[in-house]
């Protein structure tokens, strides 16, 4: 900017310039073109702008020169005297030409810069401009002297990864990127990177890699610390030089992560909230279908009990019968001690643990449990969800598929050797699924299995099934549920793709 002290000590120079000029080139006798000297009152009197208009002093300069000419020569003057004044005049409206064009062009550099600025702090996105200058010679002396793990002479030199730091300079920064740092207009933004980085954060030293490996861009999420001295996550990308020039205008572009961090905090809460509340209603089924899976075996062994009483009455005892009726309660007993147990897990847990599960293994191994238990019932089996991942409890999802099972063995005619269950998997880019088929009506329960009631589940059975599918946010669809056409059953899970 130039003061109005300042014009007036130029115009008075350049005014001075012009008079020195004028009197050596009047009243000596050089033999010489002296008023080409009148080109220096042009740079002068040139101010760096357009507004100086060196075509106002190169009028009067060659004004001057003529008028030193006609004194001195008049008209006696020869040809070298006028092409030295032609030389002279030209030199003095070349110069003013020269100084004209690059005012201009001067003019058009500041229009750019002052636009750049404006668009600059105009951004809602924070901008710091780095200068690594002396990291990258730092970095060069490095590998000079032998380093040839980077990384881990950094990572065991933590005092001279913190002088590295010190040595990059902030050169500018934007207004948002004042706003982000908590500083007012007036202040001047950190002069070093190390003035808010923390010492402990690691994303300078993965910074430091990229710039050695000569990485184009480089991103990361730090924490930066704020001129109150509050740390704040950010996320920043830097382009950085490939040629090995322009280490001293890195710039960064600055994303706070604050919002982002809380709403996070906030989603973490109310999946938390979820499944909780998932976890409760688990229990409130669990609840209700104790009654109904524990009341099966405690009426056997009641039954078994009674009948263990009668052969031991009858004269003379039967001693034999008596105990494969006992053996028989004892079975029914270790069934209703299995169901409090499987409930014990639940209820234990408090809060469930989800992990990626293979959803065919874990159905061929809840199949291999039920035919264990109950060989003659025949179960058609195709797994065909190979690579399949369900995001869930285990323990749950094993206790789900085997109470989907039992429930179509409770809904199949007479459990003999005819008996035929069709069970499928399969999967797509969304969702696992598990088909549950069967035919006919239900004479008996299948012994044992989650729902003890026949012909269809109790509303424990499927509040419980529903309740652990909703959970893990699946599903469950049930296609019949009559007498004389059996059951038709669809478990339909998220898919964790991939196994990710």
């Amino acid at each position: 900017m130039v003061t109005p002290f300042a014009d007036r000590t130029r115009v008075s120079l350049a005014a001075l310039t012009a008079a020195a000029v004028f009197v050596i080139d009047t009243f000596t006798r050089l033999q010489s073109a002296v008023a080409v000297l009148y080109a220096l009152v042009l740079l002068v009197a040139d101010d760096g702008t357009s507004r100086s208009r060196p075509a106002r002093w190169a009028f009067p300069c060659a004004a001057l020169a003529v008028i030193s000419f006609l004194i001195n020569h008049g008209d006696r003057a020869d040809t070298d005297e006028v092409l030295r004044l032609v030389a002279s005049l030209a030199a003095v409206t070349i110069a003013a030409l020269l100084l004209t064009r690059n005012g201009h062009l001067r003019e058009q550099v500041r229009a750019s810069d002052a636009r750049y600025e404006t668009i600059f702090n105009s951004l809602a996105l924070a901008i710091w401009e780095h200068d690594f200058t002396q990291v990258a010679a730092e970095l060069t002396a490095l590998r000079t002297s032998g380093v040839k793990d980077l990384e881990a002479h950094l990572r065991a030199n933590p005092l001279y990864v913190a002088h590295l730091c010190s040595l990059v300079k902030i050169t500018h920064a934007n207004d948002a990127a004042m706003r982000l740092m908590g500083m007012t207009n007036g202040t001047r933004f950190f002069r070093r990177l190390s003035d808010f980085l923390p010492e402990e954060d690691s994303s300078f030293v993965e910074g430091l890699l990229a710039l050695n490996r000569g990485s184009a861009i480089f991103e990361t999420e730090c924490q930066v610390r704020t001129a109150q001295g509050d740390l704040i996550p950010i996320f920043i990308a830097m382009r950085l030089p490939t040629d090995g020039r322009g280490y001293d205008r890195v710039c960064g572009s600055v994303l706070d992560l604050t919002e982002r961090k809380r709403m996070e905090k906030n989603l973490d809460a109310a999946r938390l909230e979820r499944d909780e509340a998932l976890h409760r209603a688990i229990i409130g089924g669990l609840s209700t279908s104790i009654s109904h899976e524990v009341s099966q075996p405690l009426s056997s062994i009641n039954a078994y009990l009674a009948a263990a009483r009668r052969w031991l009455d009858r004269r003379p005892p039967d001693v034999a019968e008596a105990r494969k009726v006992i053996a028989q309660a004892e079975h029914a007993g270790e069934e209703a001690a299995q169901v409090i147990a499987q409930v014990h897990d639940v209820v234990e847990q408090g809060r469930l643990e989800r992990s990626l599960v293979s959803f065919d293994p874990l159905v061929r191994q809840v199949i291999e449990a039920i035919q264990s238990r109950q060989p003659i019932a025949s179960l058609g089996v195709k797994t065909a969800a190979e690579g399949g991942y369900v995001l869930g409890e285990i323990h749950l999802l094993e206790r789900l598929v085997a109470s989907l099972i039992g429930g179509a063995l409770s809904a199949s005619p007479g459990l003999d050797d005819q008996t035929t269950i069709n069970i499928t998997t399969s999967a797509d880019g969304s969702y696992v699924r598990l088909n549950i088929t069967g035919s006919g009506s239900c004479d008996r329960a299948a012994p044992g299995l989650a729902d003890p009631q026949p012909a269809h589940f109790s509303a424990g059975g499927m509040g419980l099934c529903r309740a652990i599918a909703q959970f893990h946010g699946g599903s469950i669809r049930v296609n019949g549920d009559r007498t004389d056409a059996g059951m038709d059953i669809e478990l339909e899970l998220p898919r964790a793709c991939n196994g990710e």
